[in-house]
């Protein structure tokens, strides 16, 4: 696929999911970009495996059983989409999310990974954009002036392919490697066997040990070279994370100088509850433990790495 990822011949995609697993698509949006433009939007409901929602998820999206009982299953969606991937970058904001969901769900299904490269949206408008109060998507958008409906499959693909363009603009980048070459950024690549991550400079300064194992976790007592919001402090997650992994989440955290626990406790400091949150949930309000949303942690997390 070298030489063939041009901005101009890319894709956003963006799914919802079911309920709290990965493997539980049950919506896809597309955004078509030839030529630097947004040539067409399509969106496809997908009917999930084993047909369970979540109240959390319904809410969110407003996508329930009655929308995708007739629908076809992800490796039907998937044929159909793969050739139209050849010699496309994929385009996705907060791509771990929604490649993690390609990868989950063609394990269920024992299905080999479609090939593509891909870049993340997220991590283009936090380099070229760090002043923005936040980078979610609706946010970004705001900023740039993009109207869409958030939480729509469809509109969401806009919306990211919307943002993919800005930046490319602003660096007069022709096409996507020069797009990753001027933000910094490791484009990620998935294969049919195995992927390697989207990464900026701030995932990249950890040591070569660290990057083949978890990090080893900074202790409370030990001193921390930073003083932001979350140095020193002890963090436990719960439920599913809908922007990164768990070993990502471990690893932002503590690189911004905090612990990382599997246990709450009195001295806990926070707990990121996301949905499927269960005792851990429970404990923290018991032992009077700050709680967080996903966004919310996020959101120190860019304090204390900016």
């Amino acid at each position: 696929m070298a030489g063939a990822d041009r901005l101009m011949h890319a894709v956003a995609i963006d799914f919802e999911t079911a309920n709290e697993q990965r493997a539980s698509p049950c919506s896809i949006g597309l955004a078509w970009i030839n030529d630097g433009v947004i040539e067409s939007v399509e969106h496809h409901y997908i009917r999930p495996p084993g047909m369970r929602f979540a109240s959390f998820n319904i809410a969110f999206h407003g996508i329930g059983p009655e929308q995708v009982e007739d629908a076809e299953e992800f490796p039907a969606v998937l044929a159909a989409i793969t050739p139209r991937l050849e010699g496309r970058t994929v385009l996705a904001h907060n791509a771990a999310f929604d490649v993690s969901v390609i990868r989950n769900t063609c394990d269920h299904y024992g299905l080999t990974y479609p090939e593509f490269d891909y870049l993340c949206t997220v991590k283009l408008a936090q380099i070229n954009w760090p002043d923005f109060a936040s980078h979610k998507l609706n946010n970004v958008c705001a900023e740039l002036g993009v109207a869409f409906r958030h939480h729509d499959a469809a509109e969401d693909a806009f919306a990211c392919a919307s943002v993919a363009l800005a930046a490319a603009q602003m660096h007069q980048a022709a096409d996507c490697r020069a797009l990753a070459d001027a933000s910094r950024l490791t484009m990620g690549r998935v294969w049919r066997d195995g992927y390697s991550p989207c990464s900026a400079p701030s995932l990249k300064r950890a040591p070569k040990s660290a990057a083949k194992s978890k990090p080893t976790p900074l202790l409370p007592s030990q001193p921390s070279a930073r003083t932001g919001a979350l140095a020193g402090k002890s963090i436990v997650f719960t439920g599913t994370l809908e922007r990164c992994t768990r070993s990502e989440a471990r690893y932002l955290s503590e690189t911004a100088g905090a612990y990382v626990s599997g246990l709450v406790s009195s001295t806990t400091d926070y707990v990121v509850a996301g949905p499927g949150a269960g005792m851990k949930l429970k404990n923290a309000q018991k032992h009077g433990v700050s709680i967080l949303t996903e966004d919310e942690w996020l959101a120190l997390i860019g304090d204390n790495l900016t």
